[in-house]
């Protein structure tokens, strides 16, 4: 089945459980989610609930999408232009209850992370890409460029932004080549750092 260049499309409720498979395999090997949870069992718990967590989020405003090949390939959870900051109480009916309990170093690092982040986002509107993943069988066949090509088209749309964050210095040359810098480097803890990186506004 040819894959390469698939379009983009809305990914389905009754497809999230698939997204969520699919995202939490395309960062296992993270270096802030492998610093945070060294433990393989733990961390792919954990995984799952964050990505579980930030699709219902993205999804309340429309913001989850997957490639017409399915979720099985790839999905991407992003924010449309006007939709951060998110207010506290949308944010909290789209946790989930957790399998497992955290760590104490798990919730001092990742808290104070998340607080660094949500501090970083531009203030200007912009789409904010909260979670792009591939399988890590399909990566390198272009299926992640078609899922942020889409997110720039909502931007260029939007007249805004693109905003995100990573931790995968592999990373780095993929978002440059659609025109995100980074901005600010986190580091928590003695943990991996973490690189905003944001779209200059035409």
């Amino acid at each position: 089945m040819a894959i390469d260049g698939a379009p983009v499309r809305p990914l389905r409720r009754d497809e999230h459980a698939a997204a969520v498979k699919t995202l939490a395999a395309s960062f296992d090997d993270d270096p802030l989610f492998r610093s945070l949870l060294p433990d393989d069992a733990r961390r792919a718990a954990w995984l799952s609930w964050f990505h579980r967590c930030t699709l219902n989020e993205c999804a309340s405003v429309g913001g989850v999408y997957t490639l017409a090949s399915g979720p099985e390939s790839g999905a991407v959870a992003l924010l449309p232009p006007g939709s951060w900051p998110r207010p506290i109480l949308q944010t909290l009916a789209a946790l989930r209850i957790p399998r497992a309990f955290p760590t104490l170093d798990f919730v001092r690092r990742g808290l104070h992370i998340e607080r660094r982040i949500r501090a970083l986002h531009p203030r200007q509107e912009h789409v904010y890409v909260a979670v792009l993943g591939v399988h890590p069988s399909l990566q390198g066949r272009g299926l992640g460029a078609t899922l942020m090509r889409h997110a720039c088209a909502l931007a260029s749309e939007g007249d805004c932004v693109v905003h995100l964050e990573t931790s995968n210095p592999v990373n780095l040359p993929f978002y440059r080549r659609f025109g995100l810098e980074v901005g600010v480097e986190i580091v928590s803890h003695g943990g991996p750092p973490v690189w905003t990186l944001t779209t200059s506004h035409r």
